[in-house]
């Protein structure tokens, strides 16, 4: 590839990005009921707490995403948090864009221009969507399927969960990792990564627990956008809200060809979130949550690249030289 090409290629790619962007958020927020919001009474304060809750979500999302670099010898991280911050939370927005596989493209594409190494970069994406989807559907099973007024769902509903969570811990086994990622270079003909980019087993134990963290979190400011909503739910389903919310994150995680998990995720919600409230109350909580969580995701990006501001730091879509042990270690990839 020539320079010239790589110059057009490197405006290209960002425009292309933002611009997909912009159109599959159009299409989500168009699908929006928005005569639902006329029969909502909010406690602001509840939502004020999950929005906070829901913010600190994201940004336990850039901690683990740190762990894992580090833990799979990625350098130059040193005094680039507010950078990387930033890549996360565009790269993030990239979920609204059909294909799973373009949240893990966006960091690797954007955290290279900062000299991180683009194999390790798309290792610790791979492993970051492989190990969420298993933690948070470990947690939505124990926590929704142990609560007995889920006897009522169908079989092969909880069937298919368990499959799905079965298939996930089996390919986080390192070996089995390994192969799986070695197996897709080669079909795409690139050479396989070398072994010292693999995690151990105990980092891929250490980030399931980060991710189940993470769940947690995410969960209880549901719970309170959902009490925000119906005072009546009791404090004792706090528990269950989570475990819904796990579940429904890791099937939109899955539905890979829909946009932010459209559809897949509302569908699980409104089923579940009816056996602590009334139906009618259920579709309207999915509703708001909806928007709520495309609003946050705008404020997570909006306060990340606010501080990338205030600091001086540069935009990582620059080109920033790396240095030669650097640009090596990705010829090499």
């Amino acid at each position: 590839m020539t320079p010239r090409t790589k110059r057009i290629l490197g405006r290209a790619i960002p425009i292309t990005f933002y611009a997909l962007l912009i159109v599959f958020l159009a299409l989500y927020i168009k699908g929006i009921d928005w005569n639902q919001f006329s029969k909502a009474e909010f406690n602001i304060g509840f939502v004020a707490i999950a929005t906070v809750l829901s913010l600190g979500f994201r940004y336990w999302g850039v901690g683990i995403w740190f762990f894992l670099l580090r833990k799979l010898g990625a350098g130059s991280l040193r005094g680039k948090y507010v950078e990387l911050s930033y890549v996360y939370a565009k790269s993030w927005l990239g979920r609204y864009i059909p294909g799973a596989a373009t949240w893990i493209v966006g960091k690797v594409y954007f955290a290279s221009k900062l000299g991180i190494s683009r194999a390790r970069l798309g290792v610790s994406g791979l492993l970051e969507g492989a190990l969420q989807i298993a933690a948070t559907l470990a947690l939505g099973l124990l926590l929704v399927l142990i609560d007995p007024r889920t006897n009522a769902l169908e079989i092969g509903y909880r069937i298919g969960i368990i499959v799905a969570f079965v298939l996930c811990v089996v390919a986080l086994i390192p070996a089995v990792f390994e192969r799986i990622v070695n197996l897709a270079l080669r079909i795409i003909r690139r050479q396989p990564l070398e072994k010292s980019l693999f995690p151990t087993a105990s980092t891929m134990l250490a980030s399931a627990g980060l991710y189940v963290g993470g769940a947690v979190i995410a969960g209880v400011s549901y719970y309170f956008i959902s009490a925000s909503i119906y005072p009546s739910i009791k404090p004792a389903d706090i528990l269950f809200v989570v475990g819904v919310t796990s579940l429904s994150s890791a099937a939109s995680m899955l539905a890979i060809f829909s946009p932010g998990g459209l559809g897949v995720r509302e569908v699980i919600l409104l089923v579940l979130l009816s056996v602590v409230m009334p139906s009618e109350i259920a579709g309207l909580v999915v509703v708001v949550t909806r928007v709520w969580s495309i609003a946050v995701d705008a404020l997570f990006f909006g306060v990340t690249g606010a501080t990338l501001l205030i600091t001086g730091r540069r935009d990582p879509v620059r080109d920033i030289p790396k240095d030669e042990a650097e640009l090596a270690s990705d010829e090499r990839s």
